[in-house]
């Protein structure tokens, strides 16, 4: 079971630190959406608590998603290959953040992509505990 659980955060944490970093990116080189496709939600995202401040574009959007998203799980995933100490704890706050995430996303604008990403937050962060406990623990 651990070791199904270390693959699965593996895999988890290069997936979502890629498309984090990619989707980052673009959402940073155009605040407003057009390399995503995404301009069609710009009104939605002024309807945001804070949007006068923050959700006049994608810019926040993008930069926390950099910070929240992507840099966490490409640290998980390099601290996983390396075996570092530390890192189930990094994939523990990967899967939180993830939750964090598609919980806002969830409840101002609900889509299947969101609630999909938030299961695999609550499995990362299932596994992470699981791992983070010392093997033969059966204690709960």
């Amino acid at each position: 079971m651990r070791r199904i659980a270390r693959g699965f955060l593996i895999a988890v944490s290069v997936i979502n630190g890629f498309l984090g970093l990619v989707s980052a990116a673009l959402l940073l080189l155009a605040p407003d959406g057009r390399f995503l496709g995404m301009g069609v939600l710009l009104p939605v995202i002024a309807t945001f608590p804070l949007a006068g401040v923050f959700f006049q574009d994608f810019f926040w959007i993008g930069l926390v998603m950099l910070l929240a998203l992507g840099l966490p799980n490409l640290v998980a995933a390099v601290m996983l290959v390396r075996h570092s100490d530390g890192q189930y704890v990094a994939t523990f706050v990967a899967g939180a953040l993830l939750l964090l995430w598609c919980g806002f996303e969830l409840i101002y604008m609900f889509n299947v992509a969101a609630a999909a990403f938030l299961a695999v937050g609550v499995l990362s962060v299932l596994a992470s505990l699981l791992l983070l406990k010392p093997a033969g623990d059966e204690s709960v």
